[in-house]
């Protein structure tokens, strides 16, 4: 009997709490948010780092009525160039190559791990924390070599690069690159781009590899001071090149350059028949009563670190700065 008392208080409170917890549920709290006051900002020690805040939808310090579109809202800037084509073809920078492809490094590894198990190099080493192939040792002109492979995140979101190395050892039992003559790097790496081009296109993914997803080579960001930038983790010459290619990708006409002070002078003229990026710039913009001009700069911070800005030549062209970053940012490649 005591037991069914307590089983019967246990319910009744249910009941109650259940009850008087629907006046609440019932009600309109779709405006409770006005009703909201501003806080004290959170204080951070200053001993530690922390990353600048970026408000991407500014709401204006003005105590006038805003009406119709006396106030745009920008966009909110994107954090990374984008591609969607499952795109695969080799590039070469000098002496340098290395088959780009539109695909994840964690999806690319376990095409490249079927292609070594099907070559007649052998696989000695691999490593997918590195992203490092390593082949069995060859011998080219009576000496002993290998070939090392590494797959890192390209510059686009959701691509990869493959870079491939023979290597010899030297008196000093370092391994160095075989010289032209007897490299086999641009032979490999047609066969292994074969290889993916008949690989199909939906493949899986290796969750051992998906460290190898993180640190793209090209993010766009904006500065303390609200001006946007491109941050390329790439040495100089790679940098020129991929900005290079992505204007002519974008359809944007260089007018002049200037590699030693590496920028690249842009005019957009409304004039001519504008195609791709300037067409839609100046469908989108039609108060715009100049020919804007442009110059993009690529600025070297370190060895293996760069940056692109784009300058306005003049004020009506400020308005267009962010939008020929965006431009070039997803035309990188």
């Amino acid at each position: 009997m005591k037991v069914s008392l307590e089983k019967k208080y246990f319910f009744s409170s249910i009941i109650v709490l259940t009850l008087s917890s629907c006046g609440w549920i019932l009600e309109d709290h779709r405006y409770d948010y006005l009703k909201e006051r501003q806080s004290e900002p959170i204080k951070s020690s200053s001993e530690e780092s922390t990353r600048p805040i970026v408000d991407y939808y500014p709401i204006p310090n003005t105590t006038e009525n805003l009406v119709g579109d006396s106030y745009q809202i920008p966009l909110p800037a994107q954090v990374f160039s984008s591609g969607s084509t499952n795109e695969i073809r080799m590039h070469k920078l000098g002496e340098i190559r290395w088959l780009y492809v539109e695909a994840l490094p964690s999806s690319v590894w376990p095409l490249m791990k079927d292609f070594w198990a099907s070559s007649n190099f052998g696989l000695s080493y691999e490593d997918p924390n590195t992203g490092i192939f390593e082949s069995d040792e060859l011998l080219v002109s009576s000496e002993q070599t290998k070939l090392q492979m590494k797959i890192e995140h390209g510059i686009r979101q959701a691509s990869s690069e493959i870079f491939l190395s023979h290597l010899i050892k030297d008196d000093d039992d370092n391994w160095v690159r075989v010289n032209m003559e007897d490299n086999l790097e641009d032979s490999v790496l047609r066969t292994a781009l074969e290889f993916l081009s008949e690989a199909p296109s939906s493949g899986g993914t290796s969750l051992v590899a998906l460290n190898l997803n993180v640190g793209q080579k090209a993010v766009l960001k904006q500065s303390e001071d609200g001006s946007n930038f491109i941050e390329m983790n790439l040495e100089f010459p790679r940098a020129w090149a991929a900005v290079d290619r992505a204007l002519k990708e974008a359809m944007i006409t260089v007018n002049d350059l200037d590699r030693t002070e590496g920028v690249f002078f842009v005019t957009f003229s409304q004039e001519q028949e504008e195609q791709g990026f300037a067409k839609r710039l100046f469908k989108r913009s039609r108060n715009t009563s100049n020919n804007p001009d442009f110059k993009i700069y690529i600025k070297r911070l370190d060895q293996n670190k760069c940056t692109v800005t784009v300058d306005s030549a003049d004020e009506e062209g400020e308005i267009f700065e962010r939008d020929v970053l965006s431009e070039i940012n997803q035309s990188l490649s």
